[in-house]
């Protein structure tokens, strides 16, 4: 296998490895470290100090944001939903970081080193300072790695990220050694987005105290200044940050669920960046604001998920009784009831792209033997009446109505696709908060869910939405319809330790065949497209990911 390098800035980095090894990584690089500051209290004092301040600060250089999603916390390892990673991506930052293809690329940790299939050596940057003054060690990521766990009430835990760890340890003050229960080829796209706390704070500090601004401590370029839920959010540059200096000494971020009261907000001037522009409203702004629009394809599946474990599911009902949803005949019909092109074009406008899969083509784990299933429901009507249901049954969809691009139409669009081939189909859409936590107690049937993959690589997302929940094993953390298939199970863990890049691949063709062909274990719709609108003079280094990030926004000059 080819050796990778992970060294950025600095020197050209010592690469060595046998065509059979796993990927060796090494560099050098180092500077003498700051002191740690030791004192709990007086850390809390300082950051309070730092809050009053910055508040009292006004600044004539403040990028001002409207985004549709809000964080459910400031605390980064409340949830790895993509609101709160969006927030957590200004203050705090994890050992890697991701390219414009996803790939992982050094962060705070230098490089990275596999020594054998469950030993890795990871160096971390020289230098790196919190916002509270003092500076990033081996201990830090202990800590942080060990809260992971305590995090109370977490609708979506990091728990998974560090769960192949077997031992971590620190060689010295800026090198960590860690091994894992069993060969883990992406452990650095699994735990290099952690987000790093300064070990100070401890491991059972609460998201209260993130939230109220005392332990919204982290390496980031922005420093956290207050926030009002449901109205705004303020940050302020960082000094000290370690890399590229913030375009803007202030950023204001407003939260407008509301896609027309986020246009508006631009058109009328009151706002230099909005995310998540519907595309229908891409001529309008154009014409009246003369912003600039950036669009980008992301790795964001919109899927259907379908209650396949319980013998008796809450929303769906059939003469015969029992849950229809439990035969694998009516989840493939449901899937053959529904035109995906349609979808993106009448639904989307155009901005989605169909999908058979979990991730685009171009992704490790895409696979042309899963092609985008077309709509036939004379098909659909034949495989329902084999699974004894000639006359269909009744079912109620649920979903967001204010997390997807377009989610409450989509699921009309369903329903009412569900209705043509034979099912009585009703709708029930709700707010995302309280969406999300009824579909986390598993209330529904059958409802529009979302997972964005952030690692270019389809193992996660496997693991997360379709492998059995288990979480001593640390998988399913996603499936909230509690779908469980051995047989995919051990595919899906086979590809994760495969180092040889021919197997990883082969094994997770596999695994996608069997999640979307043979089990149909959720239904997958499109890849949302991501549409920003930015006032003229301001440029955006957009990805492929779900994040609007005031760092990668600067002046056009």
């Amino acid at each position: 296998m080819r050796p990778t390098c992970a060294a950025a800035r600095g020197p050209p980095c010592a690469i060595s490895a046998r065509a059979t090894d796993p990927p060796v990584i090494t560099t050098c690089r180092r500077s003498p470290p700051r002191p740690k500051e030791p004192d709990m209290t007086a850390r809390l004092l300082l950051t309070t100090a730092i809050l009053a301040a910055t508040t009292a600060a006004a600044s004539a250089e403040t990028l001002r944001m409207a985004l549709k999603a809000e964080h459910p916390s400031v605390d980064p390892h409340f949830s790895r939903t993509s609101p709160g990673q969006n927030t957590a991506s200004h203050i705090f930052e994890g050992l890697a970081g991701i390219d414009e293809t996803l790939q992982p690329v050094p962060l705070l940790a230098e490089a990275w080193e596999n020594i054998d299939p469950t030993t890795w050596r990871i160096r971390l940057r020289d230098g790196v300072t919190f916002h509270d003054g003092s500076t990033l060690d081996a201990q830090d990521v202990i800590a942080t790695f060990e809260r992971i766990p305590n995090v109370a009430n977490s609708p979506a835990s990091f728990e998974s990220n560090v769960a192949a760890i077997a031992t971590i340890e620190a060689e010295d003050d800026l090198t960590l050694l860690i091994t894992t229960h069993e060969p883990t080829p992406d452990l650095i796209e699994q735990i290099g987005s952690v987000y790093i706390l300064p070990s100070e704070l401890g491991t059972e500090i609460s998201s209260r105290d993130f939230d109220a601004g005392t332990a919204a401590i982290g390496t980031g370029p922005w420093r956290y200044g207050g926030w009002t839920p449901n109205e705004r959010l303020t940050l302020t540059a960082f000094d000290d940050y370690w890399g590229d200096a913030p375009a803007f000494s202030d950023v204001l971020i407003r939260f407008i669920p509301n896609d027309a009261g986020r246009v508006a907000a631009l058109i009328a001037g009151d706002v230099d960046v909005i995310d998540a522009v519907p595309a229908g409203d891409v001529p309008a702004i154009e014409g009246r604001s003369g912003a600039q629009m950036v669009a980008e394809t992301t790795g964001r599946l919109i899927y259907l998920a379908l209650d396949s474990d319980r013998e008796d599911s809450p929303f769906v009902s059939a003469p015969q009784g029992g849950n229809p949803l439990q035969d694998v005949r009516v989840r493939q019909a449901l899937s053959l009831m529904l035109d995906r092109q349609m979808i993106s074009d009448r639904i989307m406008n155009g901005t989605a792209t169909p999908t058979g899969q979990l991730v685009p083509e171009g992704f490790v784990g895409w696979t042309d033997q899963v092609p985008v299933p077309q709509a036939d429901a004379d098909a659909a009507r034949a495989l329902l009446a084999e699974a004894g249901y000639p006359d269909g049954f009744s079912i109620t969809l649920h979903g967001p109505n204010n997390r997807y691009q377009n989610d409450a139409q989509i699921l009309q669009a369903v329903s009412q696709l569900f209705a043509r081939a034979g099912l009585t189909s009703t709708v029930e859409a709700m707010p995302s908060n309280i969406f999300f936590d009824r579909a986390s107690q598993q209330e529904f049937s059958a409802f529009l869910g979302g997972f964005g993959t952030t690692t270019g690589s389809a193992i996660r997302g496997l693991q997360q939405v379709i492998a059995t929940n288990d979480a001593d094993a640390g998988t399913g953390g996603f499936n909230r319809t509690r779908f469980s298939d051995p047989e995919f199970d051990a595919l899906v863990a086979q590809a994760a330790q495969a180092f040889d890049e021919a197997e990883r691949d082969a094994l997770l063709a596999q695994a996608t065949v069997r999640a979307f062909t043979d089990q149909q274990a959720i239904i997958p719709l499109h890849f949302e497209q991501q549409i920003w609108a930015l006032r003229e003079g301001l440029t955006y280094d957009a990805r492929p990911i779900e994040r609007t990030l005031a760092q990668d926004i600067r002046p056009a000059d």
